[in-house]
């Protein structure tokens, strides 16, 4: 009789709303049990003419004693006699950030994974060398990178777009991010069933400014009408693409692979794909995206004479942002006394002497101390981000650059063949993949009134009223001549049927809430039909 594990998990059925507690808790549970079965045994490695590592991964035996932590853990640099012969030939070659970085997990809700799958400090006994010509450095190229270039680019123009709708604000600004994935406008930054992993084993941290940001413009509940001011600039540093046969797995990424249950649990998969990602890139391009909402005061603006033009311009967006790359320093050459005007309102005193209500970032890459500058500045109200915080950020950027664009491929297609059950933990990652897309939807929320748009952002349902309706629900018309419509929304989906002719469906009705007089029928299909294998 040995100790094991059982598991159970649970399904959200309703997500906070109105005012009610956040659902942001763990859907899975472990406990201890005893059982007289006897757990298959996990066969002793046997590494033939191969060099095994005291974590029984086996190498080749051209790797020991060269310097390099072939087994990750050193133990094939311990016993050298003579002296280690260094695949660089002893020359001290930094390891690629760009490397480094690839293969980087994505997560379909938009929340930052823990860790990497990848290895990417094994090189395979290669001292393969890339030269950056910006800096004329030469980089090593780890073994899981078939293809890496260093070729910088950066947008010539800051661009920008303003809004004056929140909702059209921030379908194009956060869920266009999710554009490779059908996800509705749910977002989930804080991880809930994830194992808590060290964020440097994967060169991550934990992402809380996106929380931040979004759940500012849930929050900020105005009478006012505002402007959304988008401003972006982009630079890539370089492009990757990773090897598609032999690639090296950490060996973190194996342990948790063989943990899985053969038999599905909901909780322990949800599990894993918060740590690692529910998709990987495959290929894409390394960099840093700078992405700056400024939320405008209308009635301030007006009063003051002040337009959308005038605000990029104080701030420096009218820049070449090349030129600002560079950091040659430029004539704003504008309306001083415009430009006084442009700053943050002080909180505790809300007038209409300042134009800016707030500013939200959505940084990418660069360093996390410039990360936390950012948010430092923006409580204070002090100084407003402008193209100065540009050029230090893109200085940064070479020591920390993230995945900007990428080819996203499902984490179950790294699943080694030959790894117990394998065939039924891919299957078992793939239909996790759906169920957490379907666990974390807006069709639990209840509707909003009056076309409202359902926002859901880690576990609470929120209600973003057009410029017509008020109220946590839209119930409250803003005036007595609005003619109040009820869009169609639809319900969850229902589970899968059983495999006919080896065709499955599933469905859902236009209930949540059905159609009003004069109102928008539901957008897309009713009924979703994918191929699949009848038992035998």
């Amino acid at each position: 009789m040995g100790g094991k594990q059982k598991f159970r998990s649970r399904r959200i059925e309703r997500f906070g709303q109105f005012g009610g507690k956040a659902c942001l808790e763990a859907l899975g549970d472990t406990q201890t049990c005893k059982t007289s079965e006897l757990c298959p045994e996990e066969p002793e490695p046997d590494c033939g003419t191969d060099f095994q590592c005291s974590s029984g991964r086996c190498i080749k035996r051209r790797l020991v004693c060269n310097v390099d932590n072939d087994c990750g853990d050193y133990s094939d640099e311990d016993d050298c006699e003579s002296d280690p012969r260094s695949p660089c030939r002893n020359h001290d070659i930094d390891v690629s950030e760009v490397g480094r970085t690839a293969g980087q997990g994505i997560n379909v809700l938009g929340m930052q994974p823990m860790a990497s799958p990848f290895d990417n400090d094994f090189f395979n006994g290669l001292c393969e060398r890339v030269r950056d010509g910006n800096t004329r450095t030469y980089y090593r190229k780890p073994w899981n990178v078939a293809v890496l270039t260093y070729d910088t680019k950066a947008d010539k123009t800051f661009s920008s777009v303003y809004y004056h709708d929140r909702v059209k604000m921030l379908r194009e600004v956060y869920i266009q991010k999710q554009k490779y994935f059908s996800a509705d406008l749910s977002v989930k930054y804080t991880p809930t069933d994830g194992s808590n992993k060290n964020a440097s084993e994967g060169n991550f941290k934990y992402d809380y400014r996106k929380n931040y940001t979004f759940g500012s413009i849930l929050q900020s509940h105005t009478e006012r009408n505002q402007t959304f001011l988008h401003v972006k600039g982009q630079i890539q540093l370089g492009r990757f693409q990773i090897r598609s046969r032999d690639i090296r797995l950490t060996d973190s990424f194996l342990d948790d692979l063989k943990f899985l249950p053969a038999e599905y649990d909901k909780g322990e998969y949800f599990k894993f794909l918060e740590d690692y990602g529910t998709h990987y890139a495959v290929s894409g391009t390394v960099g840093g995206k700078y992405e700056i909402v400024y939320v405008l005061d209308n009635y301030a603006m007006s009063r003051l004479e002040i337009t959308v033009e005038d605000v990029k311009k104080c701030l420096g967006y009218h820049l070449d942002a090349n030129t600002a790359y560079e950091n040659i320093q430029a004539n704003f050459n504008v309306d001083g006394g415009k430009c006084e005007s442009i700053h943050m309102k002080d909180k505790s005193e809300m007038n209409d002497k300042a134009v800016i209500d707030d500013v939200l970032s959505l940084v990418e890459g660069g360093k996390i101390d410039f990360s936390v500058k950012i948010k430092e500045m923006l409580l204070r109200g002090s100084k407003v981000v402008d193209v100065e915080d540009y050029i230090q950020w893109a200085k940064s950027l070479v020591d920390a650059p993230v995945v900007i664009q990428q080819r996203p491929s499902p984490i179950h297609t790294l699943v080694p063949v030959k790894l117990r059950d394998a065939y039924l933990k891919k299957q078992n990652l793939e239909r996790a993949i759906e169920d957490y897309i379907t666990e974390y939807s807006v069709c639990k929320c209840e509707p909003c009134k009056n076309g409202g748009t359902l926002v859901l952002v880690d576990g609470v349902c929120t209600c973003l009223c057009s410029s017509y309706f008020k109220g946590i629900a839209c119930q409250i018309p803003k005036s007595t001549l609005v003619k109040v419509v009820t869009d169609g929304g639809w319900s969850c989906w229902s589970a899968w049927s059983t495999c006919i002719n080896g065709e499955s469906t599933r469905t859902r009705q236009c209930n949540n809430p059905a159609p009003g007089p004069d109102g928008r029928p539901c957008q897309g299909e009713s009924i979703e039909k994918r191929p699949c294998e009848e038992e035998k």
